[in-house]
């Protein structure tokens, strides 16, 4: 049985592709790189980002990419929100008792303002984790959870990854970054189109890992 999900926040909860495109085109700019196109973007985006930065903008100190990013990323995030399924799911989660956490790459100035916007709220929050697959055994030691009863949802290849380091389920979303393509190579073990579907899966199989029923 499922008690416990740890989700990630962009491009599974909420949607900042396109605020998040503009911002790192916009530091491509600053640093002389040609921007990309938003399927460009799609392709060549890559968490952890500090690697991504450094395959795409080689020598370019992070420090400044950063700065850059903020400066535009400070209005451009005004647009971000929650994404369809998201709200209903975390209800779902709450009346149904189960353990809600938090893992992501996001930086806190920008996770204040979009989780007030938003308004979710989680058991505890683990942010500006650049390389998640080294932290998820943390969380689970800290929060005493058996990884047989626990997923991460993600939208991108590192999400699975991160799963897999840590021995917990696996579920992909189509609302993010990823395509079903890309997302595919991870091998999650389970790719559902919104978290809507997940959502009735696990009430189909009554909190019970659907992947094998639905074989």
């Amino acid at each position: 049985m499922i008690r416990n999900i740890i989700f990630d926040w962009s491009g599974t909860l909420v949607d900042d592709m396109r605020a998040v495109w503009r911002s790192t085109n916009y530091t491509f700019t600053q640093c002389g790189r040609p921007e990309m196109s938003l399927e460009e973007f799609r392709a060549e985006f890559s968490l952890p980002f500090d690697a991504f930065y450094e395959r795409v903008t080689p020598g370019v100190p992070l420090e400044q990419l950063e700065g850059w990013y903020k400066e535009s990323f400070r209005e451009e995030q005004k647009e971000v929100t929650a994404l369809p399924h998201a709200a209903e799911f975390l209800d779902f989660c709450q009346a149904n008792s189960l353990r809600t956490f938090l893992l992501s790459t996001i930086h806190p100035d920008h996770y204040r303002v979009q989780s007030a916007a938003v308004g979710f709220a989680f058991e505890r929050e683990y942010i500006r984790i650049m390389d998640k697959r080294k932290k998820i055994s943390v969380i689970l030691e800290e929060n005493r959870l058996n990884p047989a009863e626990t997923v991460f949802i993600g939208d991108m290849q590192h999400d699975v990854e991160t799963a897999y380091a840590g021995g917990v389920h696996s579920c992909a979303v189509l609302t993010g970054y990823n395509t079903a393509d890309q997302l595919a190579k991870a091998q999650p073990e389970l790719t559902v189109a919104h978290l809507g579907e997940f959502q009735a899966l696990l009430s189909q199989h009554n909190l019970n890992w659907p992947v094998a029923l639905r074989a």
